[in-house]
């Protein structure tokens, strides 16, 4: 008997459709979808800048750091497996495409393990919020739980989504996610209920990944193929706790403290410094499906010059927007968050360390593409950075409070980031030089232009004058890779 036959629709069919591996959908062209993707992830990003600016400038002081603190528990639970388990589907999906009968079994396959750790983990974040972070309201470790399924069922689906070319789909249903979150909480703060923070961003994620789930079916995964997705999945949590993992457990950290103001103001922070690490999200949902395609037939040749390009345009495009808010850091903070002018450091050091672990993104999913050595290698490089932004975090919290977790968590990015750009540029023989000079010049402007910034008095006009000109001067250096990405 052959295959079933499999039915083709377009993107727009694709919106409301239940996904199936029996059902494909035609893929945007490419320009499109970096357009469509990128609107996506942003949109997702906007989450939880919303929540923490209306949760921040509407509650007292220390709701802000505490709703933060438990989303990134149950982030970080997730981290611990489901978030691997969606990056595989994002690369086995797409290597496996030509066969939906196997993508079908692999689906299935994939989606019973998300299932099965993410209960078992939502039922350890449950225990944990409740004993260790000690809420004020005893719902809030439930609501931990429930995002915790939440956010490992919507990392798993979207991956799916992105690895069958459902990017209509997933950015479709990103932004109804994104609106009963926000005007959910809305709502909650409109009725002073604020034991249920966490129940709108709840349902949001559950949403997504219950109304979004993948058919499977059964059929048999010969062993070497689950051998190499359970060291892939197993290499990525590694690489998964060492990088967003260390970012979501510096806010716990910061909670922790017992500085409420710091605590405050190192979630600012981060709600800042978030939604510009989006660009490298989007990068990476897109190019491991097609690095990983390009390794199934044994391209290599189009791995070295997809990666090339990514990480030209990527650095390029990253570089100006980190740069730009670094040195308009002041205003955005006064404008965002008047009450909260310590944000501005902790801010700066985390627009750094993101914009490292960021332009790193499409060196590092060129190494994940590869076979489970790649993933290997990924897991040694981040957690050595990890071990070390640990070390650096114990040795100046005491003295330094929130600011010394920031530090730390560069300390660890630096080697997170950088590592996997040598270890590709010398893969590949590739010709970054020039560029490489060009960026340190920038960074180097950036720092002497904050550095002028402080001197020069209070927040004012002078602030903007710097920003245009870094982003001249950004613009004149590496305009060039820049208009390359866009037109390609």
């Amino acid at each position: 008997m052959g295959e079933k036959q499999t039915t083709t629709i377009g993107q727009r069919s694709s919106l409301l459709a239940r996904p199936s591996a029996w059902v494909s959908v035609t893929p945007l062209p490419v320009a499109r979808r970096g357009v469509v993707s990128t609107a996506g992830i942003a949109v997702q990003g906007l989450v939880r800048f919303c929540y923490s600016l209306l949760i921040g400038r509407t509650m007292p002081a220390g709701f802000l750091s505490a709703t933060n603190s438990a989303i990134s528990t149950s982030m970080l639970s997730t981290l611990l497996w489901p978030t691997s388990l969606a990056s595989a589907a994002g690369k086995f999906l797409a290597r496996e495409s030509g066969s939906p009968q196997r993508a079908a079994a692999l689906t299935r396959y994939l989606g019973r393990l998300c299932v099965l750790t993410s209960v078992a983990l939502a039922a350890v974040a449950v225990v944990v919020t409740a004993v260790w972070l000690a809420p004020g309201h005893p719902s809030t470790a439930v609501f931990v739980g429930l995002l915790t399924l939440g956010w490992s069922g919507y990392t798993f689906v979207r991956s799916a989504h992105y690895a069958t070319n459902r990017v209509a789909r997933a950015t479709f249903w990103d932004l109804l996610s994104f609106l009963v979150s926000v005007l959910g909480l809305v709502l909650v703060l409109a009725f002073d209920a604020t034991d249920l923070l966490l129940l709108p961003i709840t349902v949001g994620y559950l949403g997504y990944a219950v109304l979004g789930w993948p058919r499977g079916t059964k059929g048999a995964l010969d062993e070497a193929l689950k051998r190499e997705m359970r060291r892939y999945v197993s290499w990525g949590v590694v690489g998964s706790l060492t990088t967003g993992g260390f970012l979501q457990l510096t806010m716990v950290m910061a909670h922790q403290t017992g500085d409420t103001t710091g605590a405050d103001a190192y979630a600012a922070a981060l709600t800042l410094a978030t939604p510009a690490s989006m660009i490298g999200s989007v990068l990476s949902l897109l190019l491991l499906p097609t690095l990983s395609e390009a390794v199934g037939r044994g391209d290599l040749d189009s791995v070295r010059r997809q990666t090339d390009l990514a990480s030209r345009g990527l650095i390029a495009l990253v570089g100006g927007v980190f740069g730009v808010v670094i040195v308009g850091s002041r205003v955005v903070v006064a404008v965002i968050w008047p009450n909260l002018t310590s944000t501005v450091p902790i801010l700066e050091v985390l627009l750094l360390a993101t914009f490292l672990m960021t332009a790193a993104a499409a060196c590092t999913e060129s190494i994940n593409s590869f076979s489970v050595h790649g993933a290997r290698t990924m897991g040694v490089i981040r957690s050595i950075g990890f071990v070390t932004g640990l070390a650096v975090v114990g040795a100046l919290v005491s003295g330094m409070s929130v600011l010394g977790i920031a530090i730390g968590y560069l300390a660890g990015m630096v080697l997170t980031g950088l590592i996997p750009i040598a270890v590709v540029w010398r893969r590949d023989g590739q010709r970054w030089g020039p560029s490489a000079l060009r960026v340190l010049v920038g960074a180097a402007l950036a720092a002497g232009l904050v550095v002028l910034r402080d001197r020069w008095g209070p927040v004012g006009w002078h602030d903007l004058l710097l920003v245009a000109v870094f982003a001249l001067a950004w613009l004149a250096m590496l305009g060039r890779d820049t208009r390359v990405l866009l037109r390609r």
